[in-house]
């Protein structure tokens, strides 16, 4: 168990008033439209949500990474494709933040932290995005520049990012090199429709000798592959905060129809059946609220990526399975009204789905953690 402190908690009411006012009336609209929520990113950006993890320096609140979980976790329960975009707006801060140049530091945190600009990471290729060690983008040095060409797939916030962090290869090993919207040869070839998280941007993004400043290399020349992996440790629990906000969002509508539907002349809460569903469904979400929470508390602590791979990896793994599971009970006690849009589980549904792949599928989740526990 955790004991949040005040500032935590005041974290965790602000972003839920802010959830249950500004989302949950407008969450259906938003998901039927598929459009990026960019008025919503500006105003997470306002109340200083999106840069909860990052330094004051820059404008954020330096809270912690568990702050920024429970952020996730509280817009997922109405709003899971906002709550997917705030978690991939993280990766980028943290990269910067860890390994970019004090210039890069100074030009770009600020104006992500306060909403008025988007940035996103580009690794994942056609041919695959688990193994980073099979890159076919290159980045060939060119002067003062690297000439950059390939191809990305299955990108969030690719089209409408202001900077994409891209990994490439730069001769033997990979590099990250932050490309500037707008750069000649950059295209966004088409916007990937996706099962869930409608509102997220998701593209395919395409590079034909796309001049990269030199000064735009985050960390050494070579070090791309261990910043990406390391990058992916540290969000991997906000991927799973995402989870369990759609558990949580599920639950609660299916006890409130429980409590509400009447049979044979008393509530379905009172049948035995729908209160064994229920006692599955609550415990799932606490069993998987405290591995979701422990790897973002370590970090809190003053541990880094490689001491929490195993917990990153677990937390990212439970959250997919809890939305899952949690959203299709949630289906059953509402019977035919659970198929029904109006009712918001069929999204929950697609939006938990989604998870499944993000960084890492459930299989390498588990990989990585068997390593840790055989080695």
């Amino acid at each position: 168990m955790f004991e949040f402190t005040k500032e935590q908690e005041m974290i965790r009411a602000m972003v839920r008033e802010f959830a249950d006012t500004e989302l949950a009336p407008k969450a259906l609209e938003f998901d039927r439209k598929g459009e990026f929520p960019l008025e919503q990113v500006r105003k997470l950006g306002a109340l200083g949500i999106i840069g909860i993890a990052s330094s004051r320096e820059y404008g954020g609140s330096k809270a912690g990474h568990l702050p920024a979980v429970i952020a996730v976790e509280e817009i997922a329960r109405v709003y899971p494709s906002l709550a997917f975009i705030l978690e991939v707006e993280q990766a980028p801060l943290y990269m910067i933040e860890t390994w970019g140049t004090p210039d890069q530091k100074q030009a770009w945190l600020p104006p992500l932290i306060r909403g008025e600009r988007i940035a996103a990471v580009a690794a994942t290729e056609p041919t695959g995005g688990s193994d980073l060690s099979t890159l076919n983008t290159t980045a060939v040095a060119n002067g003062d520049d690297y000439l950059l060409n390939g191809r990305k797939v299955y990108i969030t916030n690719g089209g409408v990012g202001d900077w994409v962090l891209v990994l490439a290869r730069t001769g033997e090993r990979a590099s990250i090199l932050a490309l500037e919207k707008g750069a000649p040869g950059f295209v966004v070839s088409r916007r990937q429709e996706m099962m869930g998280f409608r509102s997220g941007d998701v593209c395919e993004l395409g590079f034909s000798n796309c001049r990269v400043p030199k000064t735009n290399l985050i960390g050494k020349e070579g070090g791309g592959q261990a910043i990406a992996m390391a990058t992916f440790t540290v969000s991997r629990a906000a991927v799973g905060a995402v989870g369990l906000g759609i558990a949580r969002g599920a639950f609660d509508i299916a006890l409130k129809y429980a409590k509400e539907r009447v049979l044979y002349g008393k509530p379905i809460a009172n049948l035995q059946a729908i209160q064994f569903m229920l006692v599955d469904m609550d415990t799932e979400i606490d069993a998987a609220r405290w591995l979701i929470y422990h790897p973002a508390a370590c970090l809190d602590r003053g541990m880094g990526p490689r001491d929490i791979g195993k917990l990153s990896a677990r937390a990212k793994y439970i959250g997919g399975e809890v939305a899952a599971s949690v959203t299709m009970k949630a289906m059953q006690i509402l019977g035919g009204y659970g198929v029904s849009p109006e009712y918001h589980l069929t999204r929950l549904l697609a939006d938990a789905v989604e998870i499944f792949p993000a960084t890492g599928t459930p299989q390498i989740m588990k990989f990585i953690q068997a390593l840790e526990i055989v080695k």
